[in-house]
Parts: C-alpha cells; sequence; structure tokens
C-alpha cells in the first residue's frame, strides 16, 4: 500500500463491529469504510476466521461489475464475495484461519494473481488449489488483463500442535480488517439433511465427484478443468429439466443410471411436489474431491476454540479498522442452539481487547449498541 494513501486515512475512537446473518452482507459496511477514508482503496489486510474459505467467484459475473458496487452485490452470495473485493485491488493480503475440521486447503503461504479472463470478461486466477479448479475458476496468467497480485494464508488453529504466536500476527499491521464467522468454532453441513430418507447426499457425492488433476502442469489443469466445466453444465441441464418437467430427459449422460437411481430414491420417501430439482444440483456441486465441513463441536470443543480465539486477538499489536462477523445460522452452517452463546463470547473477547461499537444489522428491533 502506498504510504500517503495510508497516512492521509481517517482513524476512530471506536472499532465498529459489524454483525450481519449471511457474510457476504458484511461488504457493503466495508466498502462504506473505503469510501469514507477509514480504509484504503488498495492494499487491505483481511483476517478472515471460519470454517470456509469463501474464496470462490462469481462464476458469470462480468469483472467490470466490481467498480458498480450495487451490480455486485446483488451478483455475490455467502461463497464468492472476498475475490472479487481482490480484484478490485482492496484486498491485498488474505488470511484464512481455519479450525483443524476445515480441509479445503492446506495451510501455508502463496502468492497468485487474479485478473479479468481476456476471452469472457469474467474474473478468474492462476491458483492452483483444487478449492478453484474444481470451481472452473483457474486461468493461466497469460489469458487475464488487470491483474491483481494476492498473497493467501491459510493458519490453522485449534488443533494439537497449533496455537496463536506473535510470529502468526505480527505481520498484520493496519490497516486490516477482523473477520469472523460463528462458524468457526461449531459448524455443520446442511447438505447432509437433504432429503436425508434417500440417503440423497451420499449419492449426490458419486455423481458429482471430481478426480483432481493428475498433475500440477497447466495443460492437465487445464484438461481437468475443462472436463469438470462440461459435466457440471451436463448435470445443471438434467435437474433443471428435472425441475421444470419433472422428469429425467433423454440423454446419453454416463451418470444417467446414477441420476435415476437418486430420484427413485427420493421419490420414494418424498412427494413430487415437494422435491425442489434445482437445490438438488446446488447440493451436488458442493461435493468435488472434498465435502464441506461437518464438526459440529462439543462444548469442550468450543472452549478450546474460544480460547484460541482470544489468544490470537490479545496478541494482535494493533486494532482492526473494522470488526466484520456473520451468524451463519438461519442457514444451518452454524448450529442454531450454539450461535447466541458463541456470538456473547466472542463479543466479550472483542469488547475486553478493543473500545468496540457494535451494530447488530440482523436484527429488527436493535440496530447499533455501544460496547464497553
Amino acid at each position: 500500500m502506498d504510504e500517503d494513501l495510508g497516512s492521509k486515512l481517517k482513524t476512530r475512537k471506536m472499532v465498529p463491529v459489524h454483525i450481519v446473518e449471511n457474510h457476504h452482507e458484511v461488504l457493503p459496511f466495508i466498502y462504506r469504510d473505503i469510501g469514507s477514508r477509514h480504509l484504503p482503496v488498495e492494499g487491505t489486510t483481511f483476517v478472515h476466521f471460519d470454517s470456509h474459505p469463501d474464496m470462490l467467484i462469481p462464476k458469470y459475473m462480468p469483472a467490470d461489475f466490481v467498480y458498480e458496487k450495487q451490480k455486485l452485490f446483488d451478483e455475490i452470495s455467502i461463497e464468492n464475495w472476498m475475490l472479487p473485493a481482490c480484484y478490485g485491488g482492496h484486498f491485498k493480503h488474505l488470511v484464512w484461519v481455519k479450525p483443524p475440521w476445515a480441509k479445503q486447503m492446506d495451510h501455508g503461504a502463496q502468492t497468485f494473481l487474479i485478473g479479468k479472463e481476456k476471452s469472457t470478461g469474467y474474473i478468474r486466477l492462476n491458483c492452483k488449489e483444487n478449492y478453484f479448479i474444481s470451481e472452473c475458476l483457474y486461468c493461466h496468467e497469460d489469458n487475464l488483463e488487470n491483474i491483481k497480485e494476492v498473497v493467501l494464508e491459510v493458519v490453522e488453529l485449534g488443533g494439537d500442535n497449533n496455537t496463536a504466536s506473535p510470529k502468526i500476527t505480527e505481520s498484520y499491521k493496519n490497516p486490516f480488517i477482523l473477520d469472523v464467522d460463528l462458524d468457526f468454532f461449531s459448524t455443520k453441513n446442511p447438505f447432509k439433511a437433504l432429503y436425508e430418507k434417500a440417503n440423497a447426499y451420499e449419492r449426490l457425492k458419486k455423481i458429482y465427484d471430481f478426480p483432481p488433476p493428475k498433475t500440477t502442469s497447466d495443460k492437465d489443469i487445464q484438461e481437468s478443468s475443462e472436463a469438470r466445466d462440461k459435466q457440471i453444465k451436463e448435470l445443471e441441464e438434467i435437474f433443471n429439466h428435472l425441475e421444470e418437467n419433472r422428469e429425467i430427459p433423454n440423454t446419453t449422460n454416463s451418470l444417467l443410471e446414477d441420476i435415476k437411481e437418486l430420484h427413485s430414491k427420493i421419490l420414494e420417501h418424498y412427494e413430487d411436489g415437494e422435491i425442489d430439482w434445482t437445490l438438488v444440483h446446488d447440493a451436488g456441486c458442493t461435493c468435488d474431491n472434498t465435502e464441506l465441513p461437518h464438526h459440529p463441536s462439543t462444548k469442550e470443543e468450543i472452549d478450546k476454540m474460544m480460547g484460541c480465539f482470544k489468544d490470537f486477538v490479545d496478541l494482535l499489536r494493533d486494532r482492526p479498522v473494522v470488526i466484520t462477523i456473520s451468524r451463519s445460522s438461519e442457514d444451518d452452517y452454524t448450529p442454531p442452539d450454539v450461535v447466541e452463546d458463541i456470538q456473547k463470547r466472542v463479543l466479550e473477547i472483542l469488547i475486553e481487547k478493543f473500545p468496540t461499537q457494535l451494530n447488530f444489522h440482523y436484527r429488527d428491533d436493535l440496530s447499533e449498541e455501544d460496547g464497553q
């Protein structure tokens, strides 16, 4: 970040804490702080506690929507709101702090490029993590323009051999954002319960399985990505046809027998009118060679994760410019029976460390409250 830009930033006496239900709803508050010059236009560090990376990209969104924020806000969802901000240059350093049950990426640091794909105008990147390849988001840098560099650091907390340390936090200097999804402490995979009597999720894992590329060569990744794209498009067509016509289309897809079996088993246990085949496809799209983490934590595990979070916060040398919190309970990623207790304890830790102003955006009866 440009030092002159940083020196002109405004400061606050209190650290605003924005608490929302769905994680992508924090982005407008971050953009508001950029507009008010509390955050720089470029170069912010984003520290992200979550059981999920949230680092996908709206697949068919024109890259230029990043510069029209209302269009951007209309396109993003819980899994794909961070990287558009990287393409816009706002986030430079992403730190995903993950619990030990989150396996979507290995811990470590790497640098990748994000830009506009020349042939499509969509946002793509050259990171070779299977997390991105399985979503067909990989693109060689030669085919990108308006390129930005992103530093991605994946840190694990809560395992037997990892604890917060000064070395972890020493590079998180202002300006940075502290972001917490409450499902960091306990998480469910809500798709496991989808048409559970028919064992739908386990059947979908077989249909949507995606073997990773044989090697990390550009050729193998390109071939693998093209095969995955073809697979997902064909499955989407089949399930869209099912939703609209309530019958399986005539097709030569090699997975047809598995789809017929899934269709038959679901209809054995559920009325046709109550089945959402589009949702079935969406659930399938979460299956590749890893699945969404499912770890409803015990009380002792939540206590342990809270201790790790407190240690991390206590080691921060500087205040975050803004703190964002997502509850993620209405869609069952954070178990609803523990979300209030987790939120209360997280806020207590933050209030003890920082002078905070709490903003409860998910509540109609209370929009703002000062934390002492």
